[in-house]
């Protein structure tokens, strides 16, 4: 394939999915730092003000289907910091979600509604499946596959033939801004090509078992039992004594609880799933011992495997991505608007 056919396949599948990917950047910079972001965004929602006594995970739990009738608590995610907050996901029979808040210092509800009451969270379901169910993760998947598609096409189309390549990766800043702004999305897509190719690959690595895998089916448990949840949790706890909870899921029978686990990576969790009514472990299962593949994938996607650095790192390969997304369609646009000056030229010669 020749130069000029890798660059028409490059911009006819940026064309189409520039919105998409300007969609995945800016999710994907917030939630670099989710829980951070999310207490600086709503610091009355989501920061624990109170003096009580903290409360347990089941009260919390009690406290949420309170402050939202007829919806029950599918999720709980315990606080990740000091000063943090539960954040409870509830469901009901139809399938609807919403999420609360619970100060944990006293068990007040600081913030209900639907996810766009929750930013950050609504930046997740977003960035993961656009809100829009099964359909959304293709839209998703198709996501991942055009950008490894373009990082591809855009580095053989660039591939200098003779040359060093630091000429060929320069900015001649004196030019036209059209040339310049041309210049700037070749070295940054060359330079970040990839960067971006692996964050496509660890992308599809996620979305794929989701997209495949059966649906949920919509929660048909009654008002939560906080004694019941405590027992339960406190069983799991028993399982892996010296982790600290993450979050736990409820259906009409058990509990399964994860468990942080950064022996093995910063995103990793031991589990624990633990019947309600006459409590026993159904399994435990530690994390070095979990096969799924996204428990892997999953820091390297996030950036978590590097540490503090990778964040960082991810944060200026999504600002690239959001840069190319932008100049892409303006290049276009640009161009068009030249063909045009010059097609009402040549006619009113």
């Amino acid at each position: 394939m020749n130069r000029a056919r890798w660059l028409r396949l490059h911009k006819y599948i940026g064309l189409a999915m520039a919105a998409f990917l300007l969609v995945q950047a800016t999710t994907g910079m917030l939630l670099l730092y989710r829980g951070p972001v999310a207490r600086w965004i709503d610091p009355a929602g989501l920061v624990s003000h109170g003096t009580a006594p903290d409360i347990s995970a089941g009260t919390a739990v009690a406290r949420a289907e309170r402050a939202l009738p007829g919806f029950a608590v599918a999720r709980l995610f315990a606080p990740d910091v000091e000063g943090a907050t539960y954040l409870a996901e509830l469901t009901d029979a139809r399938g609807a979600t919403r999420y609360a808040s619970v100060d944990p210092a006293g068990g007040g509800v600081l913030r209900k509604g639907s996810v766009w009451a929750f930013p950050v969270e609504a930046a997740l379901q977003l960035h993961y499946r656009l809100m829009a169910g099964k359909a959304g993760m293709a839209v998703v998947l198709l996501n991942a596959l055009a950008l490894l598609a373009m990082a591809g096409t855009g580095l053989a189309y660039w591939w200098p033939k003779k040359g060093p390549i630091s000429k060929q990766l320069s900015v001649r800043w004196n030019m036209a801004f059209r040339l310049v702004l041309r210049q700037l999305h070749r070295t940054v897509g060359v330079l970040m090509s990839v960067l971006l190719g692996f964050m496509a690959v660890t992308g599809l690595l996620l979305v794929v078992p989701e997209l495949i895998g059966a649906d949920a089916p919509a929660l048909q448990r009654p008002a939560a039992s906080a004694p019941a949840i405590d027992r339960a949790l406190t069983l799991a706890q028993s399982a892996f004594p010296d982790s600290a909870l993450r979050d736990f899921r409820l259906t009409d029978e058990r509990l399964v609880a994860n468990f942080h686990a950064p022996e093995r990576n910063p995103r990793a969790v031991h589990r624990a799933i633990v019947t309600l009514t006459d409590p026993h472990i159904v399994s435990a299962t530690r994390a070095e011992k979990n096969g799924a593949l996204w428990m892997t994938v999953l820091p390297l996607h996030t950036g978590n495997s590097l540490g503090m650095t990778g964040p960082m790192v991810l944060m200026l390969v999504a600002l690239a991505l959001l840069t190319l997304t932008l100049s892409g369609p303006l290049m276009w646009w640009q161009a068009q608007a030249m063909r045009r000056r010059s097609a009402a030229r040549k006619q009113m010669a």
